[in-house]
């Protein structure tokens, strides 16, 4: 398993387990992410000393070419010159740095490779940062919907829908009652008002005697009110 593998685990892992146990997941969110910036950061730094050590290898390896072609030049020279045993210690320097050089090029091979693994890994963690960027809006938007849906289901456990329709029959009960007792006071009081005015009629009937219509007769033909 690689770097970037181990560490996209550990992370999802502990992302995971601290929004199960806090109650605010996207805060959770944040704190890793700043985490994971802070740890881009530091790997960046690593990175830049591992390309550091191969500039500082490619720099041996040019130096120790050179000193094989320095010593190649030397035990020509020697040979020229007549001089074996100073042109064998020039092939034995030469053979030593040639030793060295193929050293010196297996380590920058190695290094080239670690530095390779671990750009490939640093741009997979910084999509896996941006990927987490973008989730966040729609996890902080959850959660708010979550909230509120807790809200609304708290109001509703609050509220008895029994209980509200019995009251609501209890209160139209009342106004039918209240409604049927206004209707009867008027049905009362119209009847009072038509029993007096009858009442009153049959009293004038009663109060009308012949004398009374004799003198409307006079009062009619005398023309006196």
């Amino acid at each position: 398993m690689s770097i970037f593998e181990r560490f996209k685990t550990i992370f999802k892992a502990n992302a995971n387990e601290l929004a199960d146990k806090l109650e605010d997941p996207a805060a959770i969110i944040n704190q890793k992410l700043e985490e994971l910036d802070d740890k881009l950061d530091r790997a960046q730094g690593a990175l830049v000393k591992e390309m550091a050590e191969i500039k500082l290898l490619e720099q041996k390896v040019r130096e120790t070419e050179e000193g094989v072609r320095l010593y190649q030049e030397r035990a020509e020279k020697a040979v020229k010159a007549g001089n074996d045993d100073l042109a064998k210690k020039a092939l034995e320097e030469k053979a030593r740095l040639s030793a060295n050089l193929v050293d010196l090029n297996r380590q920058k091979t190695d290094q080239e490779s670690v530095v390779s693994e671990l750009k490939n890994d640093l741009d997979k963690l910084r999509e896996l940062r941006d990927d987490f960027r973008n989730r966040q809006a729609l996890l902080s938007l959850k959660e708010e919907r979550a909230k509120s849906k807790e809200e609304i289901n708290a109001i509703r456990a609050e509220i008895d829908p029994d209980h509200i329709g019995r009251e609501m029959t209890r209160m139209s009960d009342k106004i039918d009652r209240m409604e049927a007792q206004a209707q009867a006071t008027k049905d009362l009081a119209d009847q009072k008002t038509g029993a007096d005015t009858e009442a009153a009629f049959r009293a004038l009937d009663r109060t009308q005697t012949p004398v009374d219509d004799e003198l409307a007769a006079l009062k009619k033909k005398m023309g006196t009110p």
